[in-house]
């Protein structure tokens, strides 16, 4: 029975993944990781599927936008292994309107994208949207799929609008009312009702992800951290959909709410229900490179290691996505106050070079301006230590030595400060990924209340310590003390040359947001400063990460969830499908639901029709298509 349940499974079942953009960021790299569970473990270079006993099937990737210079190798064709599964449409449908209107956008684009999906493959097994949920009422409702809808929300879309930081109100909104505040009585009476429509378009954004998101059979969410934010910003999801629904298709009870004050307790009891946590996994080819290094290479290397004279020159990585929500800004103010510390000989540490990589794409506004504010920020950092200025390393180029970024040694630099320096490496490769992670000291990451963060575990996996904020997904990744060190964070804001402290050192004229007080640069300093001054704890905490990774967070682990929940989504999707076709009370309401929506497609296209022919003079002014046609009917004899 097992045999014939796994070649039915490898056979039959068809897993579809609607993504909005392929990119390089940690939504694309987990959608990626997932697909590599789907499929067989021969299509990853494993042993033969007809021997293992997981199970496997196959995959189809739906998306809008896959450009072949700014992707994940995986799916850059043409020698990507799962390029051949990636299908892009609705490429012609713009991502935004002249005034405005991305949210917008991007909502149709989904809904188009679902419905190629869902048009090709009406026999898939289970549907797999993330981002966003525009899509899934279409599949539940209008297409009345049998195939179970599952929904992995990285984070609610509503706490990530611009005037936001994951939740939090940002600096954009303060400058905002600040502008607001100093305008003329007519301006701002403009800029007011301008406000309150955008409120109003965000309330029905907001609305519509809440209500197409509960027509999800199953919604996954990253991390417990995303699960409470979930929770409170869409209360509803963690209700029972209708009482007639659960009755009519599965025996599970509802859970109760508010069960007991604990929160884990809590979470687990609402867990069972709907809403799931699927930690990312990393698949890492670090870890492959260790288990086929020789007995004999790999003693050298671990000789190379125990040389702390090299030690020092490994630089400090930073691996995010050019944008400002992902904090760079802390870390920049932080080695600023590390050269500032050794200029006053209050740290004898030799100084690393910092390197500043990660995705950037040369067609995103947003990437190209905040690579210039870092690349500002940086050169008067090094021009006020009379250190050379910062580089940028072209992204067509393959070489990582550090010879790009080092300065030129002269007497009159500190003998400490002799490899300090900064660059930035926008859309590296992910061998050149590899290899940054492979030579770095440790990985700062400064996200503030970041969903996951998949960069953590890359660097962990990699053995390196990590520094992080302690707030939103690092929390439940790196230990503090074990894995590296947790900062505590201030919000605050700096403004350039006026201000005090660590974080003031800015030679812009204009306002710097770091979205960090003095004593979060003082306290990320510390722990870089730790790091340094401590190697062989450093590869110790390097060492505990590469086992917590492993153990907790390898793939596995991450494949055998997986599939659990797979079949559970194509179980909750049959049993929706049968109470719709069955249960009177849900097929009611749905078949009501879809009358009405195609009543007023029908009432607004021949209200349509009735004003263009009018325009055209084909039709009197008092007259509709109907009267016309009683009139046409009446006039003639035959009839």
């Amino acid at each position: 029975y097992q045999h014939r349940h796994r070649k039915m499974t490898k056979e039959s079942f068809h897993v579809v993944f609607i993504h909005l953009d392929l990119g390089i960021g940690g939504a694309e790299s987990l959608v990626l990781n997932l697909a590599k569970a789907t499929l067989p473990p021969e299509a990853e270079g494993g042993r033969d599927a007809k021997e293992s006993p997981e199970p496997s099937g196959r995959i189809s990737i739906y998306t809008t936008h896959c450009s072949p210079t700014h992707c994940y190798d995986e799916v850059r064709p043409p020698r990507g292994r799962l390029s051949p599964h990636v299908h892009v449409r609705g490429s012609w449908i713009p991502r935004r309107l002249r005034l405005g209107g991305t949210a917008l956008c991007s909502a149709l684009r989904m809904l188009y994208l679902t419905h190629c999906a869902a048009r090709d493959h009406p026999d898939a097994s289970v549907f797999v949207l993330d981002v966003l949920p525009t899509g899934v009422p279409y599949l539940v409702e209008w297409w009345n799929v049998s195939a179970g809808v599952l929904f992995y929300c990285h984070f609610p879309d509503k706490l990530l609008t611009r005037d936001t930081v994951n939740g939090e109100q940002g600096p954009s909104a303060a400058l905002d009312a600040a502008t607001v505040s100093g305008s003329t009585s007519l301006f701002r009476l403009f800029l007011i009702i301008l406000t309150q429509l955008k409120r109003f378009y965000r309330w029905a954004l907001d609305s519509l992800e809440e209500w197409t998101m509960s027509y999800s059979d199953l919604i996954v969410v990253n991390s417990k951290f995303t699960m409470g934010e979930v929770e409170k910003v869409f209360p509803s999801l963690f209700l029972p959909r209708n009482s007639v629904f659960i009755t009519a298709a599965t025996t599970e009870s509802p859970p109760k709410a508010n069960v007991t004050k604990d929160g884990d307790q809590k979470q687990t009891k609402n867990q069972s229900y709907r809403v799931r946590v699927l930690y990312p996994a990393i698949e890492s080819s670090l870890s492959k490179e260790r288990k086929l290094i020789s007995s004999s290479h790999a003693t050298l290397k671990f000789d190379n290691e125990l040389n702390l004279s090299k030690d020092v020159t490994k630089p400090i990585l930073s691996l995010n996505r050019f944008e400002r929500k992902k904090n760079v800004f802390l870390l920049l103010h932080a080695y600023d106050e590390l050269l500032e510390r050794v200029s006053q000989a209050t740290l004898p540490c030799v100084v690393p070079p910092l390197m500043i990589a990660g995705g950037y794409d040369p067609l995103n506004v947003e990437n190209v301006e905040h690579l210039a504010e870092l690349r500002s920020i940086a050169d008067g950092i090094l021009r006020r230590h009379d250190l050379p200025l910062s580089t940028v390393v072209s992204p067509s180029s393959n070489s990582t030595e550090s010879r790009n970024c080092l300065p030129v040694k002269t007497e009159e630099h500190h003998q400490l400060l002799k490899f300090a320096s900064i660059t930035f490496l926008p859309s590296v490769s992910n061998a050149i990924r590899n290899k940054l992670l492979s030579s770095a000291s440790m990985l700062c990451y400064t996200p503030h209340r970041e969903h996951f963060g998949i960069v953590p575990l890359e660097a962990m996996d990699a053995g390196v310590p990590v520094v992080a904020i302690r707030s939103g997904g690092p929390m439940e990744t790196i230990v503090d003390g074990v894995t590296g060190y947790l900062v505590h964070y201030c919000k605050a804001e700096v403004n350039g040359e006026n201000a005090d402290g660590g974080g003031s050192r800015n030679n812009n004229n204009t306002i710097s947001t770091i979205d960090n007080a003095n004593d979060t640069v003082n306290a990320y300093a510390d722990a870089i400063a730790k790091i340094i001054a401590n190697p062989i704890d450093a590869r110790l905490m390097g060492r505990n990460g590469r086992k917590r990774v492993d153990e907790i967070f390898g793939m596995e682990k991450f494949r055998k969830e997986w599939w659990e929940l797979l079949f559970e989504a194509q179980r909750r999707g049959k049993e929706r499908c049968y109470s719709k076709t069955v249960g009177r009370g849900y097929c009611v309401g749905s078949s009501l639901l879809r009358s009405l929506c195609e009543l007023a497609v029908v009432v607004l296209s021949a209200i349509s029709l009735t004003w263009s022919m009018k325009k055209a003079g084909w039709l009197e002014e008092n007259m509709g298509i109907l009267g016309t046609i009683k009139v046409w009917l009446n006039g003639r004899d035959d009839l």
